[in-house]
């Protein structure tokens, strides 16, 4: 996921971006108070069971305004979703397991093979199955939580998401102002107004959040974030904020953070590479000495005084030991941090 658009086109679309280009999810949100009712398929596809005089109204439906970022964005689009915190009827999730199985077993998916195709005008001369694989990117979300930022359960759920991510454990003052910031931020992309040529340039900057935003309200290092994860850590955020901590309580300076997390990343696709021709019992020897000065690093028990020192002799131990003449110092020093952090996220 790369970025979030917030009250554009939908109430948000998701951004992927991957080896084949841009790809979007369009989220429509509908809530109701009222817990047990049931979205229906004139609420949802204004499909009427007993039209008689009146006739369907597809384009005014929520799956109707829906359909048509499907037309609009072609392979681009990824999904339409329409989530909701409560459940759809059976007519409902029929014609969507219909739609996914591409064979319309219900006669309300037939009226809306038919409606699809007047309302979209693309698909008016398309056989069954082509207007059933367009209608195949509609999703629906039922049952979600949707948090109220006036409820408690909304601070406990923020603070369970930061944690989760980030290991970041705060006290409850902190985790109010991230909320108020994150609220502020989305508040800001979703109220701002668009004048003029809308570029991508200009709809990123005053209508999306991205990953930019999120790293600076945590307060983790943006360079070290993107240095792990272009070196192929899946936990990134999680890193960054352990290696963070790490350096506080060893009294480094905030701005070594990012040669940090270029040594992980450098010993990590070093180990990569070449742990295979090593033998197993070398390298279960080379984790364990690795592993102890990690586990002294991470209680504090070497200082930014000793741990060059320290470092220095399991480098030349395990160039010796392993007969390799590319470990440098900065590599074991990666090897040390990364165990650090693998140690600390478990």
């Amino acid at each position: 996921m790369e970025r979030i658009y917030c009250d554009y086109h939908e109430d948000y679309v998701i951004k992927h971006v991957t080896s084949d280009g841009a790809h979007y999810k369009f989220v429509q949100v509908k809530t109701k108070a009222k817990q047990n009712h049931l979205y229906n398929i004139l609420e949802i596809f204004g499909l009427k069971k007993k039209p008689k005089n009146a006739e369907h109204d597809l384009p005014n439906s929520f799956a109707g305004k829906l359909l048509l970022h499907i037309e609009s964005f072609g392979t681009s689009c990824k999904s339409v979703v329409i989530c909701t915190n409560i459940s759809f009827d059976d007519d409902v999730e029929q014609i969507i397991e219909d739609a996914k199985s591409g064979t319309p077993i219900s006669k309300h998916t037939t009226t809306l093979i038919t409606e699809t195709k007047k309302h979209i005008t693309s698909l008016s001369a398309k056989s069954d199955p082509e207007v059933l694989a367009f209608l195949a990117h509609l999703s629906l979300e039922p049952r979600k939580q949707i948090l109220n930022e006036e409820d408690e359960s909304f601070v406990s759920a923020a603070h369970n998401k930061i944690y989760k991510y980030s290991e970041i454990n705060l006290n409850p003052k902190e985790v109010r102002q991230i909320i108020i910031q994150l609220l502020s931020l989305i508040e800001n992309k979703s109220a701002g107004e668009l004048h003029g040529a809308i570029t991508e340039g200009l709809l990123n900057e005053k209508a999306s959040i991205c990953i930019d935003d999120i790293l600076d309200i945590l307060a983790i290092s943006r360079p070290a974030y993107y240095v792990l994860r272009d070196g192929g850590d899946p936990n990134a955020i999680k890193s960054v904020s352990i290696l963070q901590r790490i350096l506080k309580r060893n009294n480094f300076s905030d701005d070594t953070i990012d040669r940090f997390a270029t040594f992980k990343s450098q010993w990590e696709a070093w180990h990569r590479t070449n742990r295979h021709p090593i033998p197993e019992f070398k390298l279960l020897k080379m984790n364990r000495r690795i592993v102890q000065l990690a586990e002294r690093f991470a209680t504090s028990l070497v200082d930014l005084d000793t741990i060059t020192s320290e470092v220095e002799k399991l480098t030349a131990e395990l160039t010796i030991s392993l007969e390799r003449l590319d470990l440098t110092e900065e590599l074991i020093f990666g090897a040390v941090l990364s165990e650090i952090v693998r140690g600390d996220a478990i």
